[in-house]
């Protein structure tokens, strides 16, 4: 986690807003955001503690606009990039997935590799209770020198009608006490009901190691063909309470994230970043979130909080927020556990993204091995 250092130079250089009543037919548009090239890497604690104490009001809300503008763009590009990441990890699986089912009609059972390692395969076909057909393979594992031990199953599975599956689960250990696990799984099938296809994707990986440090990703995405999109993940890590650590760093460290599209030009969007430090007595803790809801129109809010909790339980917070009305004019307003407060109204567009960067029809081209899987044989009445 990096530090998100603040200049007072370049702080005291903005102009501060001034406060404006809003005229009753004022013209205004609404502009799809673009994504920014900034980074928001979770700030060090000391960047908080930093914060506590500039009084600066009224440049202040000036401050805040630029900490707002950097949050709300970098965050949006995290999560393209991981949006873009996972595609290709989703990718990834499917193949290999279809690779290693493929394989399962080789007829080996057993094997040696060239390195040395061996492993064992087992093959099958499960009928689930709702009449969906599996195909299965699950491989197993053991180095040469055995000291790493691996279990690797694969599946798809489909039913007489559109349904259609891929998955796998991977987990193993090793000597030094190292031991992991991952699940992934997509499906997609067409609801009785609305006649629309629908896609779902969910990845869960998770890790620990000798040391005790821990780490886990989940991610969970759904489209479907009238254009809505709903995505969220969440990522955190621990390590021992006891390492030393530098200022600012954490023991343990959270990261959400979600967005929400309802296909006709509305929106949802969060981020949630925290991290938690021992301090041998206690615990300290600080975090920045935000998030925004527009209704097709361009009418919403967005809103944001900055805060540090010590261990001694001494806190601090700072809150911001807009509310757009459709007018050409923006409301903004805030205040801090310090005293800092604003409130104004300024003109200014609005900005937010209608609709998804990586949406039904980017799922649909590149999901080519789950929509191959294909039905099940007809069994004899």
């Amino acid at each position: 986690m990096d530090n998100r250092s603040q200049s007072s130079d370049n702080a005291t250089s903005l102009q501060p807003a001034s406060q404006l009543n809003p005229p009753p037919n004022a013209s205004y548009s609404v502009i799809e955001m673009e994504q920014s090239a900034d980074i928001f890497p979770l700030p060090f604690e000391s960047t908080l503690l930093e914060n506590q104490h500039v009084p600066l009001l009224p440049p202040l809300q000036s401050v805040v606009e630029v900490e707002k503008a950097e949050i709300e763009s970098s965050a949006d590009l995290a999560m393209e990039a991981n949006q873009e990441k996972l595609e290709v990890v989703f990718s990834r699986h499917a193949a290999e997935a279809a690779e290693a089912l493929g394989k399962s009609n080789d007829g080996a059972t057993h094997g040696v590799n060239l390195d040395g390692s061996k492993w064992w395969r087992e093959s099958g076909v499960d009928q689930r209770a709702d009449g969906v057909v599996c195909k299965w393979t699950l491989n197993r594992g053991v180095s040469a020198d055995g000291t790493v031990e691996w279990e690797d199953k694969y599946w798809e599975a489909s039913d007489q009608f559109d349904y259609k599956e891929l998955g796998s689960e991977k987990s193993g250990r090793d000597a030094n006490g190292n031991v992991w696990r991952e699940y992934w799984r997509e499906f997609m099938r067409q609801d009785l009901s609305s006649g629309l296809t629908n896609f779902e994707k969910t990845a869960d990986k998770w890790g620990k190691n000798g040391k005790g440090d821990e780490w886990q990703e989940k991610w969970w995405e759904h489209y479907d063909d009238s254009g809505k999109t709903e995505k969220w993940a969440h990522k955190w890590c621990c390590i021992d309470s006891n390492t030393n650590l530098e200022p600012g760093h954490a023991h343990i460290w959270h990261e959400r994230w979600g967005e929400n599209y309802d296909g006709n030009g509305g929106s949802i969007k969060y981020t949630d970043k925290w991290a938690e430090r021992s301090e041998g007595d206690g615990w300290s803790k600080w975090g920045d979130k935000w998030d925004e809801h527009f209704d097709p129109d361009g009418h919403g809010v967005k809103q944001g909080e900055t805060w540090w909790e010590g261990s001694n339980w001494d806190r601090w917070n700072r809150t911001w927020g807009e509310k757009h009305n459709g007018t050409g004019w923006v409301h903004k307003y805030g205040k801090s556990s310090s005293g800092e407060h604003w409130d104004t109204h300024v003109q200014q567009d609005t900005w937010y993204e209608r609709y998804p960067h990586y949406g039904f029809q980017h799922c649909f081209e590149n999901s080519p091995q789950l929509r191959a899987v294909r039905k099940p044989p007809l069994q004899a009445s």
